[in-house]
């Protein structure tokens, strides 16, 4: 509505000034015509008693006055009876200019909110300016026309703004309808309870309104997962603490127990102990791992030298199991900018897996590469596989293929999820194939530091200084010697 009104005035006061200034030049071309008429017959006698007989017989049209000066400005006749300045000195600007230049001089100005059109032109006789004619008119008719046309765009104008404001008030009403049963549908919908909004349009609120259901949709899967997290996690910590409870029960309700009875009880106590204190640590996990990238303590580091860390630990496990141990390293440190600690524990439960889900005399080899300027922990084993269907689980929180035999291997369900998500925090991933009772391959790939020298993906190297190609000394070097060691 402010719009239409300000367009409206500012239409309006171009359109009225317009009008205004074209009926005004109109009239001083017909003021002009007028004077140059009288000026044309003054022309063959100019004296009092001639100029009075030729104007008898043209007279002046009411609006109009008409004034005949001689060479000196004296009035000779004056169209005005009363006000006339017949025989008096006139001395005026445009006459003047007229008398001086042998020109014309018409234009037209206000004098307090009244129009003057004028018009004085020189009579001329035998090549000398004798005299000059002074046509004077008032724009009272321009004023009438103009504020006739000013009154009819204001009633245009009023009724304009009227439908305007009906015209925008009911788009409004339709166009904010949607919005407003959609914002009743937010603020009404139960705490305790996500549903989706059944809006049918087919503009930008419809969009909204599919968007807002897809973040339904979102919200809900998030709130399933949290559900379920957290009934995993609790199942996890009230089994360990259920069987305590048991065992403390028996040997509360037994009268002088065997030594050795006693002993049995308390070494299966502090393994569910420890199995407890395995998944709250897990869980302290998970959380530093939903925090940023940001509060990592990200440095350079060589890979070779956190898996053969990582490898040094997992060796008394593989032993204990009778497993092959392989672990392939490269001569070049392969450097990665990782957190040290969160990388080598991912390292660490993939490996440890393995080895958990490898029958004795199984085999587990661990291997690093480098391809396409990412790094390569490869883990491979020969245990008992994971079926094609569960292979997208296995990252997910306490999911376990096996739940019978993890418990039996103190598995928690964490120690996968916990890799991925550190992995994605590098900015890699993780790729897994698998066949079941033939084993299972992990492979790390993290975004490598490239050094000077270092092997490119083809196994080839450059020197520090080399330039692509077009060094024409530069030559193929020998890919590393990659080593085998038995764990």
């Amino acid at each position: 509505m402010v719009i239409v009104l300000i367009v409206l005035v500012i239409i309006g006061t171009y359109m009225l000034g317009t009008l205004r200034t074209y009926l005004l030049e109109q009239k001083k071309l017909e003021v002009l015509t007028r004077a140059n008429v009288i000026a044309s017959v003054q022309i063959d006698g100019f004296d009092e008693i001639a100029i009075e007989q030729k104007m008898e017989s043209m007279p002046v049209e009411v609006g109009f006055r008409a004034m005949i000066l001689d060479s000196q400005s004296r009035v000779y006749y004056d169209s005005y009876s009363e006000g006339s300045y017949r025989g008096k000195l006139y001395i005026y600007a445009p006459v003047t200019e007229v008398l001086l230049s042998g020109k014309d001089n018409a234009g037209y100005h206000e004098v307090e909110g009244v129009w003057k059109i004028e018009a004085a032109v020189p009579i001329i006789r035998g090549g000398k300016t004798v005299g000059a004619v002074l046509v004077t008119a008032n724009g009272d008719s321009i004023e009438g026309v103009v504020h006739h046309i000013g009154n009819a765009i204001l009633i245009f104008g009023i009724v304009l703004l009227v439908f305007v404001i009906l015209f925008g008030t009911t788009m409004a009403s339709i166009l904010t309808l949607p919005i407003g049963r959609l914002t009743g549908f937010i603020k009404n919908m139960p705490k305790d309870k996500l549903q989706k909004c059944e809006i049918n349009s087919r503009d930008e609120i419809g969009d909204l309104v599919v968007a807002f259901n897809d973040l339904i949709d979102r919200v809900a899967e998030l709130e399933e997962k949290r559900r379920a997290f957290v009934s995993d996690a609790s199942h996890e910590l009230k089994t360990p603490l259920s069987i305590i409870k048991l065992l403390s029960d028996s040997l509360l309700q037994t009268d002088n127990p065997d030594p050795e009875f006693l002993k049995e009880f308390l070494t299966d106590m502090n393994d569910e102990v420890e199995r407890l204190t395995r998944i709250v640590q897990r869980l302290l996990d998970l959380t530093k791992m939903d925090q940023s990238y940001t509060n990592m303590n990200v440095e350079v580091h060589s890979i070779a030298d956190l898996t053969t860390e990582v490898c040094e630990k997992l060796k008394p496990l593989a032993e204990n199991k009778d497993i092959t141990f392989l672990y392939t390293r490269p001569e070049d440190d392969l450097l990665v900018s990782v957190d040290r600690d969160s990388i080598t524990e991912a390292i660490y439960n993939i490996a440890d897996n393995s080895i958990k889900y490898t029958e004795s005399g199984g085999t587990v080899k661990v291997e690093l590469m480098r391809d396409l300027g990412n790094v390569m922990v490869r883990i491979s084993d020969t245990g008992i596989g994971i079926p094609k269907e569960e292979i997208q689980k296995i990252f997910d929180r306490f999911y376990r293929v096996d739940k019978a035999r993890a418990r039996d291997t103190g598995g928690t369900g964490l120690g996968l999820s916990i890799a991925m998500d550190v992995v994605k925090l590098h900015g890699g991933y993780i790729e897994v194939s698998s066949e079941e009772e033939k084993g299972s391959t992990f492979t790390i790939i993290l975004p490598c530091e490239i050094s000077p020298g270092a092997a490119d993906t083809t196994g080839e190297s450059l020197p520090e200084n080399a330039v692509e190609a077009e060094n024409p000394e530069i030559s193929e070097l020998e890919e590393p010697p990659m080593e085998e060691h038995d764990a």
